[in-house]
């Protein structure tokens, strides 16, 4: 139980990102029906026998008031699990309200990694062996050497980005989270092709050439428009050409058409 929720914030606290507070106190609450959970009626009267405190003067209202926490106890679990979806819904409300402060802050991290990782595809393939490496120079080298520290980072916010656009209900490919604007669908559709490659898919990008960045919901989404339009422009202009052309040669069927019309009209 809530075991979701425990998971999420040690994602967010080893990246160093804090919560937002509408999460943190969905958090705290849910902890604390956790340890609402333990029984601890019958420990705590036999530790009063040891220390004195249940004598034979109080030991029936001892045992009545340990009963009725015990037969309280039984009932708490249920009543624990009650509270799951409440809980879970306040706690995931404040990631979604607060998804792009949680990806600008993430960035920090991210952009170290990426670093690092950019680096690395400048210099190698993502299936460079060490020899490769080496023959490319101090610079490839020292990508090879922190490429494991910023791949494990990378990791970790790619986890973090997932839970937001979970949170989001972001449909958007997981890719565009990842690139810098471009306009071109063409390099769009190889993002994606890379993204879903084998291996290191944020070394993959990087060294074909894209630049690492870590988008919120909106600049992924409009990354997509932008390019689907420029491509709608160029299809037009494309399209248009060829109708100029047509409409140039005079024994296109469109020219001998507009001729007869001509012709008729007069």
């Amino acid at each position: 139980m809530f075991y979701e929720i425990r998971n999420i914030t040690r994602v967010f606290a080893g990246l160093g990102i804090e919560l937002p507070k509408e999460s943190q106190d969905a958090a705290a609450l849910a902890e604390a029906i956790l340890n609402a959970t333990h029984e601890t009626a019958g420990a705590d009267l036999n530790a009063s026998i040891l220390d004195g405190t249940t004598t034979i003067d109080n030991i029936a209202d001892k045992l009545r008031e340990t009963a009725v926490a015990m037969l309280a106890a039984e009932r708490i679990p249920n009543a624990a699990h009650a509270t799951q979806d409440a809980v879970n819904r306040a706690f995931f409300t404040g990631i979604r309200t607060n998804a792009d402060s949680l990806v600008k802050a993430l960035r920090k991290p991210f952009d170290t990694a990426a670093k690092t990782i950019t680096d690395a595809g400048r210099h190698f393939s993502p299936d460079a062996n060490a020899g490769t490496v080496l023959a490319a120079g101090p610079a490839a080298a020292q990508a090879w050497e922190d490429l494991t520290a910023a791949r494990n980072t990378a990791t970790q916010v790619r986890n973090a980005r997932v839970i937001i656009a979970d949170a989001e209900r972001d449909n958007t490919p997981g890719y565009l989270h990842y690139i810098a604007p471009v306009t071109d669908l063409a390099k769009i559709h190889l993002a994606e092709a890379l993204w879903h490659s084998t291996g290191d898919a944020l070394h993959h990008l990087t060294h074909e050439g894209f630049t690492l960045r870590l988008n919120t919901a909106a600049e992924a989404q409009s990354m997509v428009n932008a390019a689907k339009t420029t491509a709608q422009r160029a299809a037009e202009q494309v399209a248009a050409a060829a109708r100029a052309a047509r409409l140039a040669d005079t024994s296109s069927e469109v020219a001998i058409r507009q001729a007869m019309d001509k012709a008729n009209a007069a």
